[in-house]
């Protein structure tokens, strides 16, 4: 079961740099280890150890004392610590305590026509609801800063430059225990390809025998093959004229 908070108290006011942050936080903006501060975080601590617990019939009835002072048709205070006292405190058991003040008393006071006169438990509920909300969004975004800051303090740290060197000598002397690959290794894995002027000359003999079908595709193959190898060295390509006059 909740506390019930029975004593008046003023909820913690942010200032307009924590609300700032705060909006940025709830929206999941991402936080760097700059942005949390330690004043921030110092304020953070501040709002979230406010209590969302609601107030007891003590608090609200000082409350009401307070506003039958400003209101034209006030009843009994004193005798309302009884069933409508009670009444409020059930309808409003969701609010916390920090609604409760003189702050809320005079915004319901200068609310127009209807501050003139005593709020029904709805109207009285109604009015206090945006207080509390804002309450409670203060204190779920300090909340969370709050964390952020404690799980920045547990991230590991960065290493020093004597760290990080050695660490390099480590990962040297690490390599220096390994066994040498000759430089040929990856070459012998792979089987040994035919060269372009070996490829050209196998299908030149290829073409001396090959038919019609074969030689249709054969001759711009070599064609293709010439072209490559003489953008490589630079020279020429023969082509099939020649190469047939020289056959």
């Amino acid at each position: 079961m909740s506390a019930i908070i029975t004593k008046p108290f003023a909820p913690v006011e942010p200032s307009r740099d924590f609300v700032a942050l705060g909006e940025a936080v709830m929206r999941g903006v991402p936080m760097l280890r700059r942005d949390l501060t330690p004043e921030r975080v110092a304020e953070a601590h501040r709002i979230a150890t406010q209590a969302l617990e609601p107030a007891g019939p003590v608090l609200v009835t000082a409350w009401l004392n307070s506003l039958s002072e400003v209101v034209v048709n006030a009843p009994d205070v004193a005798g309302m610590a009884g069933e409508k006292c009670k009444i409020i405190c059930e309808i409003c058991s969701d609010l916390p305590a920090g609604v409760w003040t003189r702050e809320t008393m005079m915004a319901w006071a200068r609310s127009g026509e209807r501050g003139k006169f005593w709020p029904a438990p709805a109207e009285l509920y109604a009015h206090l609801l945006p207080f509390a909300e804002k309450i409670r969004w203060q204190v779920h975004a300090a909340r969370k800063v709050v964390k952020m800051a404690e799980a920045v303090k547990e991230a590991p740290k960065r290493r020093t430059p004597e760290e990080r060197a050695a660490v390099e000598r480590a990962v040297n002397a690490w390599k220096g225990r390994q066994p040498v690959q000759p430089k040929d290794a990856m070459r012998r894995m792979q089987p040994d390809q035919p060269s372009l002027r070996q490829r050209i000359a196998e299908c030149r003999c290829q073409l001396e025998t090959a038919d019609e079908t074969a030689r249709a595709w054969l001759e711009p193959f070599i064609a293709n093959l010439e072209a490559q190898h003489a953008a490589i060295c630079r020279k020429q390509p023969r082509g099939f004229t020649e190469s047939a006059v020289r056959a």
